[in-house]
């Protein structure tokens, strides 16, 4: 028996787990897909002939014309056999602590927030699944979740995040008990929570530069009254004027980070773009002359229309209080009319959901409902390359070019001249790719 030593020897080759990060992978290998139907979201068309993708390294290389097997070799060339390439999908308004687990949001409200983010990692695979590979959430998630995504730690799409939403006092994001007007400023805590209270200038100005230093990619404020808020009408405008513009002005300054606002109506609108707020969440009742104010200044808009319709039908039908219900009742009917007014304008728009608990199953249905009133290129426009200059990489995400993000999917059927086909991704959803690596689906000869 060979002498035993202390400390004992080892290969790190053998055991290349003895680093500080041991989940970290190698960027993913060249790969070559043969006759694809490369569909150019920006252009709202598909490119001519058959197309040859090359992806390395988590990029696009080159997209060219023709390009047959034995002119390429054979090792990870992958034949698509005329199937849709597309770019992946990004949903700019998702909230994954508000993951299945609950029956109620006032039940959700007293999770731990420990367990929260164990359940938001099933949200987060179940959207991958859906060929969703960029999201944004619009308040709950934070830096920690977004750097074990990049990491791989957990699976998921690409997460931009706000950290907490910033609420006054009795505002759309105050979950704390009405009780004798509340109990003082509020912010995170043990339990779930998405929001966070401040009020006044100093209060405002400490709560985005916090937000800010946990790392958030952009600042949420609630500048009007919401469907699940209990303290606060529709039509209430939140914040005074030096409040939106002291956290505004503090984000653009902070390496200019985007302020975006929930606002359902023209006044709440108004107000938060009058104050320097550059993106817009819902706007379910703006009007015309508010559509071109926005259309001239460049505001963003995300509508989010598939939330509305889900709490009106079982087993979410009694979610909301009947104020909420109300509310919901509102916003759903002004929201599609809202939608093709600002398209209308030439405001630009993303594409959002905004679902709760198990809703996220319907996470797709928004491109259906929007398809009432726009155009299948439009829509796809908004679920990609709209969303990729919204987000800060244009040209990188939502387009399929040299130099982007290899975040694709494969299709059966062309989106362009039906949306709704996202909407069955059990049909129609062959693969998704996130830079350069097959998520899920099935694609014979693609490297693991």
């Amino acid at each position: 028996m060979p002498e035993a030593t202390y400390p004992p020897t080892y290969n790190p080759h053998l055991l290349p787990e003895l680093v500080a990060k041991p989940w970290l992978r190698e960027l993913s290998p060249a790969v070559t897909l043969l006759h694809c139907k490369v569909i150019d979201t920006e252009a709202g068309k598909l490119l001519d002939g058959m197309r040859t993708v090359k992806l390395r390294a988590g990029k696009i290389v080159s997209i060219d014309k023709g390009g047959e097997t034995a002119n390429i070799g054979g090792k990870n060339v992958v034949d698509v056999e005329g199937r849709y390439i597309c770019p992946g999908l990004i949903d700019c308004h998702v909230h994954i602590i508000h993951a299945p687990g609950e029956a109620s949001i006032a039940s959700m409200r007293t999770v731990p927030r420990e367990l929260v983010t164990l359940r938001s990692t099933y949200v987060l695979k179940s959207m991958l699944k859906r060929g969703f590979t960029t999201i944004r959430d619009l308040g709950g998630a934070n830096k920690m979740i977004a750097n074990a995504i990049e990491e791989g730690i957990i699976e998921g799409p690409r997460l931009l995040q706000c950290g907490y939403v910033i609420s006054q006092t009795g505002g759309h994001g105050d979950s704390l008990p009405g009780i004798s007007g509340g109990s003082g400023e509020g912010c995170c805590g043990h339990v779930y929570s998405s929001g966070r209270t401040a009020d006044g200038v100093p209060a405002v100005l400490r709560a985005v530069r916090e937000e800010l230093k946990g790392g958030a990619d952009f600042i949420k404020l609630m500048i009007g009254g919401g469907v699940a808020s209990p303290y606060d009408a529709l039509e209430s405008v939140q914040f005074t004027r030096d409040e939106v513009r002291a956290a505004t002005e503090t984000a653009w300054n902070s390496g200019r980070k985007m302020c975006t606002a929930h606002a359902y109506t023209v006044d709440a609108i108004i107000h938060a773009i009058e104050n320097g707020v550059r993106g817009i969440e819902h706007g379910n009742i703006l009007d015309k002359p508010t559509a071109e104010m926005m259309a001239e200044k460049g505001i963003w808009l995300t509508p989010t229309l598939a939330t509305y319709g889900a709490f009106t039908r079982p087993p979410f039908d009694k979610h909301l209080p009947p104020s909420g219900m109300e509310k919901n009742k509102m916003v759903m009917e002004k929201g599609l009319a809202s939608l093709k007014i600002a398209h209308d304008a030439g405001v630009q728009i993303c594409f959002g959901t905004d679902l709760l608990n198990s809703m996220h199953a319907l996470q797709t249905e928004e491109f259906t409902i929007r398809s009432i009133v726009l155009e299948s290129k439009d829509i796809l426009r908004q679920a990609t390359c709209n969303a990729g200059k919204m987000l800060g990489y244009e040209g990188k995400l939502g387009v399929l070019k040299p130099d982007a993000i290899a975040d694709l999917i494969v299709l059966e059927k062309n989106p362009l001249e039906d949306i709704k086909i996202l909407d069955r991704p059990e049909e129609n959803l062959v693969a998704v790719i996130k830079e350069g690596r097959l998520i899920s689906g099935s694609l014979p000869a693609f490297p693991a």
